[in-house]
């Protein structure tokens, strides 16, 4: 079965779950997609995704493998979740991107 329910979480400074959200939805598939500002955030929101019946969570890349691995113990691994990961060459050209002291 294909997935028809996405849930999307990134986390960026500044950004505040409950108003920086939203849903795209077509007749077969609907994605949510919320900016928290850390994992405590984001263990909220991987929660109340589950109550919106998500198939599948996936994190950008701010994300460390330790924060990914919460947000699993936090849904109880009932749905995948996912993060996307940067090669090492991409990781040292989006540090050169990050302002600097």
């Amino acid at each position: 079965m294909a997935v028809q329910r996405y849930g999307f979480i990134f986390k960026a400074p500044g950004m505040q779950f409950l108003t920086h959200n939203g849903c795209l939805e077509s007749d077969d598939f609907a994605a949510t997609l919320c900016g928290v500002a850390n994992v405590e955030e984001a263990l909220l929101v991987a929660q109340e995704l589950l109550t919106r019946h998500v198939q599948l969570i996936e994190l950008c890349g701010a994300f460390s493998e330790a924060e990914v691995e919460q947000i699993r113990n936090a849904v109880d691994d009932r749905i995948p979740v996912a993060a996307v990961h940067h090669s090492a060459h991409m990781q040292q050209r989006l540090q050169q991107l990050s302002p600097g002291p």
